[in-house]
């Protein structure tokens, strides 16, 4: 299947995952092009960013948006783009969540994170490079209008900023002692990791020129979707190995998280309550359903067991 093709006509499960992987790897042959091309920037400084960005991910951001977007012709090419804008943010903030004065973490993507492998100072510039560059190519879209490219770019920088994934960081690192209950904890992780799931669903809506029901529906399904999602991490990081997790796992000791709070079988249960209700918002998405539901197969397999 060629992903200048819309997936809603692939006939079975094992077509929808070709789909997914080949869509996946259009994002990663974006990703590698945009740091490929001629640049001015250091040596160390372009590795450090290749090492963070290029590093083996699922890439669920960029994989949501495409499939909410449904592109076809030229569409194809700005989806694949603004994927790869986003997911330069998601990188972005993982480089300074891994920072010994955030997380002190050591492992990442299945490789050393990025301060261990180049420094501090060069982990930050890589980061504050991605988080920029993302910026820049909204800004410079083909066969998008102006209005559309605002849009955009609205809808990420409200989803890094102060009411976003920079909030989220704040209460992860210092607000912990205000986590007293489940919403608190639901709060921190739409901050910290739905609000970009959200945006990247939007992005695509507005990419697809989805009416405001639309919209709101692709909002809603994202918003549990991620609140799924890091549930699920949640409860991984007290039980798979660091191997199997790609990144140091045990972070969440002495953390409030709604594992800590209720216990796993508690948490796995919100898990599948979030998932449900992000099913049910789907169908009014307006957007490919078999295949976005195959994703979340693909990833929440292991919140149905103990």
């Amino acid at each position: 299947m060629n992903v200048m093709n819309t997936m809603s006509e692939l006939p079975d499960v094992g077509s929808l995952e070709q789909g997914l992987s080949e869509i996946r790897q259009a994002v990663e042959n974006s990703l590698i092009a945009m740091l490929a091309a001629p640049v001015t920037a250091p040596p160390n400084l372009l590795n450090a960013m290749r090492h963070a960005l290029l590093a083996p991910s699922k890439r669920i951001r960029p994989l949501m948006l495409y499939l909410v977007a449904e592109p076809t012709g030229p569409l194809v090419d700005a989806a694949l783009r603004v994927g790869s804008a986003v997911e330069m943010v998601h990188t972005a903030s993982l480089i300074l969540d891994d920072l010994p004065c955030m997380d002190d973490a050591q492992m990442r993507r299945r490789r050393p994170t990025t301060h261990v492998a180049f420094g501090q100072s060069t982990a930050i510039l890589s980061s504050i490079a991605l988080l920029t560059r993302a910026f820049g190519i909204i800004s410079e879209l083909d066969g998008v209008s102006g209005e559309t490219r605002t849009r955009l770019s609205a809808i990420l920088s409200n989803a890094v900023g102060w009411d976003g994934l920079v909030a989220g960081q704040e209460l992860d690192t210092n607000g912990q002692s205000e986590l007293l209950d489940s919403p608190g904890i639901e709060n921190l992780i739409w901050l910290k990791t739905g609000i970009l799931f959200v945006a990247s669903a939007e992005m695509g809506a507005v990419l697809r020129q989805a009416n405001d029901h639309q919209v709101q529906a692709v909002r809603r399904y994202a918003k549990h979707f991620g609140l799924a999602f890091q549930t699920l991490d949640d409860l991984l990081d007290g039980t798979a190995s660091a191997q199997d997790a790609g990144k140091d796992v045990n972070k969440d000791e002495g953390k409030t998280t709604l594992v800590s709070l209720f216990g796993a079988s508690k948490a796995r249960q919100t898990c599948q309550q979030h998932l449900a209700i992000a099913d049910a918002a789907l169908l009014e998405t307006g957007a490919m359903i078999e295949p976005l539901r195959t994703l979340a197969s693909r990833l929440f397999t292991k919140a149905r067991t103990p």
